[in-house]
């Protein structure tokens, strides 16, 4: 059984940042029709997205929010030991972006770095691996980044994937103290298919002289995906309270992946969970893939009836098929307000014909 609790590991800082530029779903009626936007809107939730401009990357979004939590606890560069950045939207298809991001933020060559290729399950896997290298007692202080910016995935004539999406980057702050996190992770791999990117250098033998889109672009099969969470999730929430003992009532709050509002109404009322308990971000930022969990969290933290210690449950699902749940508690002082960047990685485009 993939379960684990890491007493004496807890979470000291969150920190996410999003592109300044909003694109409203309203704006596509002119490209799928008035009443398709109305529907998509009533059964996803999303309203607004944001998306990164044609020079951002996942790693800039990371990257300011890490620049910003780190400027905001204090901590030296030298006392960072490991960096893990989850993103499926990579700057590069080789180095993995973590090393761009550890190059950015000045860590040292004492520093472990690399890249999760997961999706929507990445923060609870995230989590959990972060939570093991900290439990064998090399690392002492490690940042987890989520992030991930679609404008090189989405269709934009796919109506599943164009209007839902959105782009964020989150870092988060993990090291020994009071607290524990305990999660318990899933996987299908028979629904690996559900959500796929064949990508350039994959089973799908592509022209790299005239590249035919259509055989590249990301797919979804909502139905898929929709059947498979509210059967599972629920499922892995009653497991993880078999094994680690209480309820869904023992909680502040239970942040999902914001996946879409039709799903999460679905999962929450087979976990009867209150629906004041279940905030919700994807009306103003959409589907942010593994930061929506993180993204999340800093949105409930700027409103104002948010306690001080945030006593959570969270759930990962989509991609893989993978899925997951972890609890964890935060401090309120720790969680920074959601930032917006233009920003971007000048260097990378020194000398090319994008500079």
């Amino acid at each position: 059984m993939a379960t684990a609790s890491f007493d004496g590991i807890r979470i000291t800082g969150l920190a996410c940042a999003v592109p300044t530029r909003t694109d409203r779903i309203y704006d596509f009626a002119g490209s799928f029709g008035g009443e398709s936007v109305e529907k998509f809107i009533a059964t996803t939730g999303v309203r607004e997205r944001r998306f990164v401009h044609e020079k951002q990357t996942n790693c800039d979004l990371c990257f300011t929010a890490a620049e910003r939590l780190l400027a905001h606890k204090g901590y030296e560069r030298e006392s960072i030991d490991g960096l893990v950045l989850v993103t499926q939207t990579p700057d590069y298809a080789r180095p993995a972006t973590a090393h761009v991001l550890h190059k950015r933020l000045g860590l040292t060559k004492d520093c472990m770095v690399f890249d999760i290729n997961l999706g929507c399950s990445g923060f609870v896997y995230g989590l959990n691996i972060v939570g093991s290298m900290l439990r064998a007692g090399a690392l002492r202080r490690v940042l987890l980044c989520c992030g991930e910016a679609h404008n090189c995935l989405c269709d934009t004539g796919d109506k599943a994937t164009s209007m839902l999406f959105g782009d964020a980057g989150s870092a988060v702050l993990l090291e020994p103290g009071e607290g524990s996190i305990r999660t318990l992770l899933k996987a299908d791999g028979e629904g690996y298919r559900a959500i796929l990117t064949a990508g350039l250098n994959s089973r799908v033998k592509v022209d790299l002289h005239n590249i035919d889109f259509s055989l590249i672009k990301e797919t979804m099969d909502g139905s898929a995906v929709f059947e498979f969470a509210i059967v599972q999730v629920p499922r892995a929430f009653k497991e993880f309270f078999r094994t680690f003992g209480g309820s869904i009532d023992s909680y502040d709050y239970c942040v999902f992946h914001q996946a879409n509002l039709f799903m999460l109404e679905h999962i929450r009322k087979k976990i009867k969970l209150d629906p004041a308990k279940m905030p919700v971000s994807m009306d103003r930022y959409g589907n942010t893939s593994s930061v929506s969990i993180p993204l999340t969290i800093a949105d409930l933290a700027a409103r104002p009836e948010c306690p001080d210690t945030l006593r959570l449950i969270a759930s990962g699902f989509g991609v893989g098929l993978s899925w997951g749940v972890a609890d964890f508690t935060l401090s309120k002082g720790d969680i920074l307000p959601i930032i917006e960047t233009d920003d971007y990685f000048q260097e990378a485009f020194v000398g090319t014909q994008n500079g």
